[in-house]
């Protein structure tokens, strides 16, 4: 009989608009309220929500992607949104430092949000909340681009809860720079048990 241990949960659909900054208003460095988004190498795309027209603006974010096995940093730049939130490439589990080649046009907060990104892992379990209209819960491999776990959930408001095989699902076949995103629709909550 084997053994499993480190067992651990993440919610899915989790964001928080002002995790790096509240209200940036100058160009240059950005002073980051925080660094690291998710625990156990997860993360989600860096979002910036401006206030008036940033689509001009472009914003430069470094960090460690999710997936990212050796710890090795990525640059990228993105523009910014016209009263919208627009969003980087990458998927982060820690950001390091974030630019801004102007000022912003009014306000601009900078955070996180959109789907969940998992490491190389296995899905023990999955947990969810019906919104009362019929949906789902998708895990695609990013490396293979390949759907390796699609659950339907009901047209009714209830909880259940999936499980799966002992040994657990696998996210990734590579094991290094390779992730899983976790897409939903129609889901009032979703709790991913992995190990």
């Amino acid at each position: 009989m084997s053994m499993q241990f480190d067992v651990w949960a993440v919610n899915a659909d989790q964001s928080n608009a002002t995790f790096f900054s509240t209200n940036v208003t100058a160009s240059g460095t950005v002073t980051l309220a925080a660094t690291q988004i998710g625990n156990n190498g997860t993360g989600y795309k860096v979002a910036a929500a401006s206030v008036s027209d940033d689509s001009s603006l472009t914003i430069t974010v470094t960090g460690i992607p999710v997936g990212r096995l050796d710890g090795g940093t990525v640059t990228e730049s993105f523009l910014g949104g016209s009263a919208s939130i627009a969003y980087s490439t990458n998927y982060y589990n820690t950001v390091t430092a974030i630019s801004l080649d102007k000022p912003p046009a009014g306000s601009l907060a900078i955070g996180f949000g959109g789907s969940l990104a998992l490491p190389r892992t296995r899905i023990k379990s999955v947990y969810f909340v019906a919104s009362g209209a019929s949906g789902n819960i998708t895990f695609t491999s990013q490396g293979s681009s390949s759907v390796i776990l699609s659950l339907t959930t009901p047209s009714a408001v209830l909880s259940s809860v999936a499980f799966v095989p002992p040994d657990g699902i696998l996210t990734t076949k590579n094991t290094v720079n390779d992730f899983c995103v976790v897409t939903t629709s129609n889901v009032g909550g979703v709790t991913i048990f992995c190990g």
